[in-house]
């Protein structure tokens, strides 16, 4: 039985580190950071055949990738799915049941309690199959600021706030309504009394805690996922508990089924505690124990020993004693006994595999106190030789913040695991920061040649601060934790390079390669027409001509090779920048944009602190997955951003928000560190006359909240337009004081709406998800064709157009593009991620639309010819 770890991610500006245990039968999956899905795509790896997904920590550093994932692997075909991970897990997955739904998909959620096991099931796994056995350990650092309160009737090591009922008065309280006696933690009966508590007008989620609101946390992710059957994710005294059993509105999703009112789905979820600091945030440790292989079968001493081919070999083979009849010496039949061990090897001693997430120092004493206190994890290191014929650790992941791996205390640790073991380590300051996407960035880096300016190379690097060999005391086999490293787990072998799995990476040998790059004639030809007409044609100036578009994300639905998922920045020069939506990764596009050096004036940093808005069309992931990232993000600049950063989206997008940051400081609590301020998208309607007394009455905080948005951008106003989709929608009218003006549709269909509110818009942002050809499915899943787009901008006399929002079946572009332009049409230019678009330089991008379009079907026919048989190399 052939079995291995790999890494499909390390960190970098824009991944976080992801390591799969492949089986030939199955896979499992450790961690889901933002882009995991894309990381997929990239590595020509695929996630057929997952059973499981494994979180170190629940938050949008470890954790951010688990929605767009999920609904990968249901829409591809997978039909039940297990998810562990420490406390805050449930909290975090119903947070996401706003646009988290898939029918046919069985998902069962289990969380670690913060506690450690006692005696009698801390050698259960959390997780086991005929390949794997999970066990996990918790770790609490020792600076966290919680505490832990055990009331009668829940687990121990549950963390809350005190409140005025405690868990099992909240039951109390539910049974008493519903004549129904007390629960005794029946998590089903539990779940009967909140479903027909939901009914009630007075009913508040908010107000449930302990076992109770678990329960309800369960109700949700069950209506998001309705084919699931969930197991029990309250920890007792006996956890992990049990094992999880076998097994397109967002309006009608919760609806379906015979559930919970739909307005359930609008109230607050049960409060959950986190830390003020992310990086004291409670951890999880890992250990995958693999099979025991049987040894190999001697056909020569079973020919020896008189055992005859056929079914008794197999019984032999199976662990059974059998008896044969032979002649002795003399000739005479006799019966012998013969063993299994008498013809077949010794067994291979099960490998393990341990994970290790170490975020800050005050990790180190909680992981190294558990991990020996733990019988189960203590028996895997060095000095407990007598377990070596029950167990093999082979690699440990180690998952460092800064000063982890430097820290005396943790490299007496490691070495404590003996010298055989390989220990793959993750820490930024070791790490190179090569291109994650190279399929993206080798295509970025031929349109640099048509132009730099419009098509700048992003920031990577392929060196490290400072290389792992420096750091002192640290264990023989020590590897940095490198993209496409494979470990073979049986049968053993040292760290590899998997070369098979990065081919195609076009970008890393061109970049490293002292020639120039060479591009195919065809590609050279249009490069030099195109640039030569820009060259002879003289430039008009117009009003917000430096105003710069930023394309961060110009697919549809889900991310591709050459482009993530929806995020559109505007740069409005000595005010700052706006962002359109923010898809998951729109973190990572702007770190590989702008880079990410702490010491760099230009840096993503500095980007965060000029934001000054975020828009968010609607609920739909690939529009806002990303943004929970981006505002964590903010909350980590060295020093304080005292301007606010405003937030305007739907209702939905504020509950989910609120809900999470339950969970990771957002921006929206008192005590935040860089203020973020929420406007409904409702409130600033394109329709809505501030000066009326009742507008001023019912939205007097939005409408203060926008008049101070629009002053920190030179605005004259920023409202919104409902737009038609199949969720609540709204594109985004921005008029700014010069005289200028930018239109965004969101994801619609053709609308007369948007037509009114951005007329005479300077820039029209539209959505294209479908070429010309697809109308009639554009219609059925409300979007809009290429042409569909042009005539709204027609129509509304916009003077340039911008197409964006591509779907997946076009790898490159839609092939309607290209169109007739008649005199006073708008000019039409297209949206590519990472370029640079200054409003007065559109007519460039339509110039160029024939030459990308060449550079993208020479790419393609360049991939197809670049085969390259599988290949491994050893690490250093």
């Amino acid at each position: 039985m052939l079995w291995n770890a790999s890494v499909l991610s390390t960190v970098s500006s824009d991944t976080e580190p992801t390591v799969v245990i492949t089986f030939d039968s199955a896979k499992y999956i450790f961690n889901v950071g933002e882009n995991t899905t894309r990381a997929f795509l990239q590595s020509q790896q695929n996630w057929k055949k997952t059973r499981a997904l494994f979180l170190t920590s629940v938050g949008t550093q470890r954790a951010s990738g688990l929605p767009g994932l999920l609904m990968t692997l249901a829409d591809a075909g997978q039909s039940q799915m297990q998810i562990t991970g420490p406390s805050g897990l449930l909290h975090s997955m119903a947070s996401m049941r706003k646009y988290t739904y898939r029918d046919n998909f069985n998902v069962s959620p289990i969380e670690v309690p913060l506690a450690p096991p006692c005696q009698e099931t801390r050698d259960r796994p959390v997780y086991k199959d005929d390949n794997i056995a999970v066990f996990a350990l918790p770790v609490v650092p020792s600076e966290l600021p919680l505490q832990v309160v055990n009331p009668p009737g829940e687990a121990a090591g549950s963390l809350k706030r005190k409140r005025e009922d405690s868990p099992e008065q909240s039951c109390k309280r539910l049974s008493s309504q519903h004549g129904t006696g007390p629960l005794a933690g029946d998590i089903m009966a539990t779940t009967e009394i909140l479903r027909k508590a939901a009914s009630t007008p007075d009913f508040d989620p908010g107000s449930l805690s302990g076992e109770v609101a678990q329960a309800w946390r369960q109700l949700m992710i069950q209506s998001m996922f309705p084919a699931s059957q969930m197991s029990s994710a309250i920890p007792d005294q006996n956890w992990p508990g049990k094992m999880p059993r076998d097994g397109e509105s967002e309006e009608s999703q919760c609806q379906h089924g015979g559930r919970c009112p739909v307005d359930c789905y609008t109230r607050f979820l049960p409060t959950e505690v986190c830390s003020s600091d992310p990086t004291l945030k409670p951890t999880v440790a890992y250990a995958i124990v693999g099979p025991r292989i049987r040894g190999k079968f001697d056909g020569r001493k079973a020919v020896d020993l008189g055992l005859p081919p056929g079914p008794i070999r197999a019984r032999l083979v199976k662990g059974e004693t059998v008896t044969v009849q032979v002649k002795d010496s003399n000739g005479y039949p006799v019966h012998r006994e013969i063993k299994p061990e008498d013809c077949i090897g010794e067994s291979v001693t099960p490998a393990v595999v341990l994970v290790f997430d170490t975020p800050t120092s005050a990790h180190i004493p909680a992981l190294l106190s558990s991990f020996v206190d733990s019988g189960h994890f203590a028996k895997y290191l060095w000095k407990h030789a007598e377990d070596s014929k029950q167990h093999k650790v082979r690699v440990i992941f180690h998952l460092c913040g800064d000063g982890v791996l430097e820290d005396q205390r943790y490299k007496t640790f490691m070495d404590d695991f003996g010298p055989e073991v390989h220990h793959i380590v993750a820490s930024r300051k070791y790490l190179p920061n090569p291109m994650t996407f190279t399929s993206a960035a080798y295509s970025q880096l031929r349109l640099h040649q048509l132009d730099p300016i419009i098509f700048p190379i992003q920031k990577y690097s392929c060196t490290a601060d400072q290389a792992i060999s420096t750091v002192t005391g640290l264990p023989a086999r020590v590897t940095a934790m490198q993209k496409n490293m494979l470990i073979n787990l049986h049968p053993p072998r040292a760290p590899l390079l998997d070369l098979d799995a990065r081919k195609g990476d076009l970008f890393h040998p061109t970049v490293s390669s002292s020639s120039p790059l060479i591009l195919p004639e065809s590609t050279r030809s249009s490069f030099a027409d195109a640039r030569s007409y820009v060259a002879h044609t003289k430039s008009e100036e117009i009003c917000g001509g430096d105003v710069t578009i930023c394309p961060l994300g110009t697919n549809s639905a889900m991310p591709s090779k050459y482009r993530n998922v929806s995020a559109t920045l505007i740069h409005i020069p000595n005010y700052g920048y706006v962002l359109l939506d923010a898809g998951e990764g729109t973190w990572g596009q702007l770190a590989r944009k702008f880079g990410d050096d702490l010491t760099s004036t230009s840096s993503v940093w500095q980007v965060l602190r000029e934001l000054r808005c975020i828009f968010i069309s609607h609920m739909h992931g690939d529009h806002h997955i990303g943004l929970a990232k981006i505002l964590a993000m903010r909350q980590r600049l060295d020093s304080p951003c005292g301007a606010p950063l405003y937030v305007v989206g739907h209702g939905n997008v504020f509950l989910y928000l609120h809900e999470y940051a339950a969970l990771e400081e957002l921006g929206f609590s008192p005590y935040a560190k860089s203020p973020v301020i929420s406007i409904p998208v409702d409130a600033i309607h394109w329709k809505n006359d501030f000066s009326s007394p009742w507008v001023q009455e019912v939205s007097r905080s939005s409408i203060l909240a926008h008049r101070d948005m629009c002053a920190s951008l030179g605005l004259e106003s920023f409202r919104s337009v409902d737009v038609i989709h199949r969720t609540s929608c709204h594109g985004a009218i921005i008029k700014h004081t010069d005289g200028w003006s930018i239109v965004y549709s969101g994801d619609t269909i053709p609308t007369q709406k948007l037509v009114q509110a951005g007329e005479n818009a300077t820039l029209l942002i539209h959505e294209s998800t479908m070429a010309d050809d697809q109308a009639e499915m554009a219609a059925a899943k409300m979007h809009s064709t290429v042409g569909q787009a042009i005539e709204i901008g027609r129509r509304m006399k916009a003077r340039n157009i911008l197409l964006t929002h591509f779907s997946a079946r076009y790898p490159n572009i839609p092939p309607s593009i290209v169109t007739e332009h008649n005199p006073g049409d708008p000019t039409l230019a297209l949206a590519l991620d990472h370029a640079n678009i200054k409003i007065g330089e559109m007519w460039k991008m339509n110039a160029y639309i024939k030459a990308i379009q060449q550079s993208f079907t020479d790419l393609e026919d360049e991939n197809d010819t670049t085969r390259m048989e599988p290949e491994e190399v050893d690490l250093p």
